[in-house]
């Protein structure tokens, strides 16, 4: 039973590289205009809500 554990080390070494290949050879979203500039509008609505919510002193 030993040499077969032995065995199942490099069998799942190879399973878990082919599963890491599938997932890092997809394709990525080519969307990062958009994610910017969804980004700088929630930054501009956190700014005015920070604004409006501040004591005028």
């Amino acid at each position: 039973m030993d040499p077969l554990t032995w065995l199942l080390i490099p069998l799942a070494t190879a399973i878990m590289a082919a599963l890491w290949s599938c997932c890092t050879g997809r394709q990525r979203r080519a969307d990062v205009l958009t994610d910017v500039q969804r980004y700088d509008r929630l930054r501009e609505a956190l700014a005015r809500a920070t604004a409006a919510s501040s004591p005028c002193g």
